[in-house]
């Protein structure tokens, strides 16, 4: 076998090991709307999402209007499991007014935490947005934060995530689509793990 062949081979299944063992989840809404809801503010729902079969990224997504927080209530945030040391990612889409931001939450009994926003008003098309569980990219969200959870206890069990779109920092405008919400391992554990598959190669060679 071809040393660059090798090397592929290692590196692919150093990332498939890397996904399984940190329980990365990502909802891909390609047969229903996963459960999501929306509503404003926190603790009730008031509505569910429109579910669309075709037009996401691809296939299946979901879809609502502004002033909207887009959530997964407690009985439904397990598939996501233990969120420490992932990344969150998601892709959005916007049709009619594309002004304003969007920004990822994560919380646990009354504790919440939610990231710096980015802009939405560039999202014509699907586009992937991806930050870092950690405290240098998550903090407690002013005014809506009302538990003694620390960042780590949050991550550790999540039972609300989702994105906040409307109002508020944030404050989007028109129809945000969203699909492919979930975790992925953080990309420089990928990468470590991908140099250590390299290193073992090179051992291996070594030893010949």
């Amino acid at each position: 076998m071809k040393r660059a062949t090798i090397v592929a081979v290692v590196v692919a299944v150093s990332l498939v090991l890397a996904g399984s063992a940190m329980a990365a989840y990502v909802e891909k809404f390609d047969s229903d709307s996963g459960s999501w809801n929306y509503g404003y503010g926190t603790g009730f729902a008031i509505g569910t999402t429109t579910w669309n079969a075709t037009g996401g990224n691809p296939t299946g997504h979901i879809s609502g209007v502004s002033n909207n927080l887009y959530a997964v209530w407690t009985y439904v945030t397990a598939p996501y499991g233990d969120m420490t040391g992932l990344t969150m990612t998601v892709d959005t889409k916007v049709a009619g007014v594309t002004s304003g931001n969007a920004q990822f939450y994560v919380g646990r009994g009354g504790a919440y935490f939610i990231d710096g926003s980015w802009s939405i008003a560039a999202d014509t098309t699907w586009t992937t947005h991806q930050t870092p569980l950690d405290s240098a990219n998550f903090s407690k969200w002013t005014g809506v934060d009302s538990g003694a959870y620390t960042l780590a206890e949050v991550l550790s069990a999540p039972d609300d995530i989702g994105i906040f779109f409307g109002g508020g920092v944030a404050g989007g405008t028109g129809t945000l689509g969203v699909d492919n919400f979930g975790t992925v391992p953080e990309p420089a554990t990928m990468a470590l793990l991908a140099l250590g598959g390299i290193g073992m190669l090179a051992r291996r060679r070594r030893g010949k």
